[in-house]
């Protein structure tokens, strides 16, 4: 791996980590009652991620997989073919539109 790259990535995470740090100390300051109680709920908020997270990525498979279909696209092998070798943007964001649509839908038909 390249120095330079590891370097940044490392750097990056830094910051990630001391902006999140923040946040958490500036809002613990604000109200530490409301702290508690968001620390005390979240592994119910992880756990609902765990189980919506894979229910929803595989009906956005579906969504996504039927509409290239109805495009054309027999594969995979087809959608990166003319996206990169034939310089094509259209797919990638048909892909892209499709994903944010099913996910939007999926958040409106699923109320945990």
């Amino acid at each position: 791996m390249n120095k330079k790259i590891r370097q940044f990535s490392i750097g990056n995470l830094v910051i990630l980590i001391m902006i999140l740090l923040a946040g958490q100390g500036i809002s613990f300051l604000a109200s530490p009652n409301s702290w508690r109680g968001f620390v005390q709920v979240l592994p119910k908020i992880i756990s609902m991620i765990f189980f919506w997270g894979p229910i929803m990525a595989v009906i956005s498979y579906l969504f996504i997989a039927a509409a290239l279909r109805i495009l054309g696209f027999k594969s995979w092998e087809d959608l990166r073919r003319e996206s990169i070798e034939e310089n094509n943007p259209a797919p990638a964001i048909i892909f892209s539109g499709m994903l944010i649509a099913s996910v939007l839908f999926l958040l409106v038909v699923i109320r945990p």
